[in-house]
């Protein structure tokens, strides 16, 4: 389980805007927030964290293993961050709850990143496939990812061919694990584009993402951030959109 944010803007990115997701660490709401069963205890979301710029100068991609609202490196990387990448850029973060403990390491914090013909990709996930563990050195995550991967292909696809391409990659996961994906929501930085996609399986109202914007600036979030402007809005259940700088 996680919180997750994604900035498509030609301006710099507000410090405080990412210093407020990293509150999420320790305010995120959880399952049982919503009334559904939550087997870990924790409360927040304190298992590590990511953030990956695509930006003029290149990418910027830094992740921590521990909870981000007290994380020394946290900070520091959003300050670095501010400096180095300069708009029109695109960013995605991740806060992350792991569901096992043998997890909680930098290697299996979000977002992943992979080339596909050249071209940079970013992915970052909340939910997850249950008692799936650790297979092959990797998390359920990193498996849906190469699953997406494979079915993209290595051209950009427009948005109509993506979402079918993701479909059977669903479908195929499904049918291995059945009735085993709590969520397939996601944010994806796709070289020059942000794709942002809900599909909620279990406790619906734990798995969203709203957006809001302004006239240089578009925000994808997991919870509604305080501290920006614009009216929110929810994600409807199965929903994709695609933004660019």
């Amino acid at each position: 389980m996680c919180r997750m944010l994604a900035v498509v803007s030609r301006k710099p990115v507000p410090a405080d805007t990412l210093m407020a997701f990293g509150q999420l660490a320790d305010t995120g709401r959880n399952f049982r927030d919503f009334g559904c069963p939550q087997l870990n205890p924790k409360t927040g979301h304190p298992d590590g964290w990511g953030i990956a710029c695509l930006a003029q100068e290149g990418e910027f991609y830094v992740r921590g293993a521990a909870k981000a609202s007290s994380d020394p490196r946290y900070e520091d990387a959003v300050r670095r961050l501010i400096r180095v990448c300069s708009p029109p850029l695109l960013l995605v973060a991740h806060v992350r709850l792991a569901s096992k403990k043998d997890t909680i390491q930098e290697m299996y914090s979000h977002p992943f990143r992979r080339e596909l013909d050249g071209r940079t990709v970013f992915f970052a996930h909340n939910g997850e496939i249950t008692d799936f563990g650790v297979r092959d050195g990797k998390i359920d995550t990193q498996f849906i990812f190469d699953r997406f991967a494979e079915s993209m292909g290595t051209q950009p696809r427009p948005l109509p061919e993506l979402k079918q391409a993701i479909a059977l990659a669903k479908a195929s996961i499904d049918g291995e694990f059945p009735r085993k994906v709590e969520s397939y929501t996601f944010l994806m930085l796709d070289g020059d584009r942000l794709i942002a996609h809900r599909d909620a399986r279990t406790c619906v109202p734990y798995y969203t993402l709203h957006e809001t914007g302004t006239e240089d600036t578009r925000i994808v979030c997991s919870e509604v951030l305080p501290t920006l402007p614009g009216r929110w809005r929810m994600l409807r259940n199965g929903e994709f959109i695609e933004l660019k700088p």
